[in-house]
């Protein structure tokens, strides 16, 4: 069983130190919802600086809002591309809705198209003006699908190094983890399992980004991870974080990343435990500096 780690090194890049008091508590993702709206290239907020922004939702489903689609916005002189993966047109939607409706059919989940790894969907803007639309996923794929693959992982791998720095430096960096158990059924007869407990870690670096991994279900994989940079970025009113945002991930690729985030928090990472062993003091060096050996020699006199 792994010993929860508590230690570290000094950090080495002075941009990953938290400032532990300025970092809100973890509890705040307590029983509430992440706010967030869909990507739209019409209401960036400003397109003149080159950044990535990744968005991925996968809920239950919802007749109201698209309940799997990730989206991959990259700006770049000035041009924005916003690329999709599970896109259904909500016009589509909203008419086959309608007609299942007046069939007094059971309406089920609407939205069709899940996340396949397989973009279906790419606008390009240049200062907003339009020069490009596809919604076939096999042009999408075909043409895009390894840059929006490659992007992607490389984008999530930058950010899940950041919060491993975060955690393996927690000594200076002040990571907060909190580990809630969750509810037992409590029926006549229900099983005896062991307790699980939700695990809710939060971090922030000195440029101000807020990092947070979420596992909420106690199977030990990280499900929802977030970054946000409060810069003013954003599209539209309480869009949710504007840099990374993967809610109740199921995407195997995607899990490969952020999988461990939370369960490495709590329990400590691999740099963490070998920076440990090799930082342990030696039985000689405690007892010399406490002065042990001479009341040890003081007892053994005493016999």
């Amino acid at each position: 069983m792994m010993t929860r780690m508590r230690g570290g090194r000094a950090i080495a890049i002075a941009i990953l130190l938290l400032v532990a008091v300025a970092v809100p508590p973890a509890r705040a993702y307590l029983g509430r919802g992440i706010d967030f709206m869909p990507i739209e290239v019409e209401t960036v907020s400003r397109y003149n600086e080159d950044r990535i922004a990744y968005q991925q939702i996968q809920t239950a489903p919802n007749l109201g809002r698209d309940d799997s689609v990730a989206s991959l916005l990259v700006i770049k002189d000035r041009k924005m591309y916003l690329l999709r993966d599970g896109f259904d047109d909500p016009r589509v939607v909203r008419t086959q809705q309608v007609l299942l409706e007046k069939e007094s059919a059971i309406v089920g989940d609407v939205w069709v198209n899940k996340i396949n790894g397989k973009p279906d969907y790419i606008r390009i803007t240049d200062r907003r003006i339009e020069v490009m639309k596809n919604f076939s996923e096999d042009f999408v794929a075909q043409q895009f699908g390894a840059f929006y693959t490659s992007v992607r992982n490389a984008f999530l791998k930058k950010h899940v190094q950041v919060f491993r720095q975060l955690m393996t430096n927690r000594a200076e960096s002040g990571l907060v983890v909190e580990r809630v158990p969750l509810p037992k059924p409590i029926y006549v007869g229900a099983p005896d399992e062991p307790t699980k407990y939700a695990t809710y870690v939060i971090g922030k670096t000195i440029d101000e980004k807020i990092y947070y991994a979420i596992d909420a279900d106690g199977d030990g994989v990280t499900e929802t991870f977030t970054v946000n940079i409060p810069d003013g970025f954003h599209w539209g009113y309480k869009s949710g974080p504007n840099i990374i945002l993967i809610l109740n991930n199921t995407d195997e690729e995607v899990k490969g990343i952020i999988g461990k985030l939370a369960h490495e928090a709590y329990y400590g990472t691999p740099d963490e435990e070998k920076s440990i062993i090799q930082t342990f003091p030696k039985d000689s060096d405690i007892i010399q500096e406490f002065n042990l050996d001479a009341a040890v020699k003081a007892s053994d006199s005493g016999k």
